[in-house]
């Protein structure tokens, strides 16, 4: 692996990290103060998952289908009510 694929995964893992941070924050402290910095790191994370795609660590071709996978489980193993009404995101 080269250099700056490593870094890219490592700038993706410090990311998430800094978006699970701020989740934690929003249970401890509330909506109001933290929305706004999850979606901050939300954006990060995603630029990140974008250059993921761009240096050939991962394709979307692959992540899609796994997308829909894991909203069918969340169907069965949580009690998200959204689930059963939302739009699927791979269409």
């Amino acid at each position: 692996m080269n250099n700056e694929k490593q870094e890219v995964l490592t700038i993706f893992m410090e990311e998430c990290a800094e978006a699970t941070v701020e989740a934690s924050k929003i249970i401890r402290f509330g909506y109001d103060n933290n929305v706004p910095t999850l979606e901050n790191e939300i954006g990060d994370v995603l630029c990140m998952v974008k250059l993921l795609e761009e240096y050939g660590i991962i394709d979307m071709e692959n992540v899609q289908p796994r997308i829909a996978a894991k909203r069918e489980k969340l169907k069965k193993w949580s009690d998200l009510s959204v689930l059963s009404n939302a739009v699927s995101e791979t269409n």
